[in-house]
């Protein structure tokens, strides 16, 4: 990877081409996409790579970068009221294995009708909207990194 897209300073310095991902395709090591100019190409990480995110730029030749944009995905949004909802609300998510996100308190997920119904029969309040991640939303590592 060459940089995040927002990182390059020269950008206008470069031809870009955009392709537009789904959130779960940033989890993949190896990708196959199609530029916004046609062109197609193929995408392999590093095993030791951080992975791929919302505005991750290859250069693909000189002075032209191919930047990933990520497709906005519908979400549910939690924001528990206490401690003690949190907890409450991480314990069914974990039952459901769903992946999320944990950010300034509030709970993001993928948009599912079993979550939502459960939500709702928990009198839990959420919302749900489109959002573009910015990185791919992930199950819990309990090998502690290895």
């Amino acid at each position: 990877m060459f940089a995040n897209v927002e990182d390059i300073n020269d950008l206008e310095q470069y031809h870009i081409e955009t392709c537009m991902v789904k959130s779960d395709d940033l989890m993949k090591r190896i990708l196959r996409v199609t530029s916004d100019h046609g062109n197609d190409y193929g995408i392999r990480l590093a095993e030791d790579s951080e992975g791929l995110e919302n505005g991750s730029a290859f250069k693909v030749g000189h002075r032209r970068l191919l930047v990933l944009s990520v497709i906005p995905d519908e979400i549910i949004k939690i924001a528990p009221k206490d401690i003690d909802e949190m907890g409450v609300i991480a314990h069914m998510l974990g039952n459901l294995h769903k992946p999320v996100q944990v950010e300034a308190g509030k709970i993001t997920l993928l948009f599912d009708p079993v979550v939502v119904k459960t939500l709702d029969q928990k009198q839990v309040e959420y919302t749900v909207e489109k959002a573009q991640l910015a990185e791919p939303l992930r199950y819990v590592d309990l090998t502690n990194g290895k």
